[in-house]
């Protein structure tokens, strides 16, 4: 089924983009020194930027070209396009595209889309391609019915990430859907290698 994020980002139908909830990232930020992050699904790259102003080297993958021009300027205006990269890529395909180790690995909002064969090749590149004592950020919707993705529980986050990863923390996300997602929940899961 081909995606349908390069027509809503055409038409403009981005909520995503404006959501302001950053769950535990603020404090992961100030617990951590700066290293190499992945974020996975960066669209316009809000929290790409973010991190890289926090003294993080960045890639951003988005499979969409219109919202990685978007990163790029957000970066280029904010300084820090030096410390990012923005490549177009199947998150499912890194290993194609994307090399190197990491420290920590964004996902908000792409993950709990896929297929479970498709979770389970994201899970594999960023197992293969983080260090020991990464961090993993995940933010979905919670399991459900209907259009759009079906959604992620705990459990099914630590059987897409069983060990060396453990999960440490979820916090339920103040945000709420709109459009197909109307009235669902959403939760930020923290994961430790």
């Amino acid at each position: 089924m081909p995606s349908p994020y390069p027509v809503l980002y055409r038409i403009g139908l981005t909520p995503w983009e404006r959501i302001t909830d950053e769950g535990p990232l603020p404090s992961l930020l100030a617990e951590r020194a700066p290293g190499r992050a992945l974020d996975a699904g960066c669209g316009a790259g809000r929290h790409a930027v973010k991190l890289a102003r926090s003294g993080w080297t960045v890639t951003g993958v988005d499979g969409v070209g219109r919202p990685l021009r978007v990163a790029r300027a957000r970066a280029a205006a904010a300084g820090v396009e030096g410390r990012t990269s923005f490549v177009k890529a199947d998150v499912t395909r890194l290993e194609q595209t994307v090399h190197g180790m990491f420290d920590l690995v964004l996902d908000i909002g792409c993950l709990h889309g896929l297929s479970h064969p498709r979770q389970r090749r994201f899970a594999d590149f960023v197992t293969s391609h983080t260090r020991e004592g990464a961090a993993l950020v995940i933010h979905a919707v919670m399991p459900r019915t209907g259009l759009g993705p079906k959604g992620l529980d705990e459990d099914g986050v630590s059987r897409i990430f069983p060990e060396p990863w453990s999960l440490v923390g979820t916090t339920d996300s103040p945000i709420s859907g709109g459009g197909p997602l109307r009235g669902a929940a959403f939760r930020w899961y923290r994961l430790h290698r």
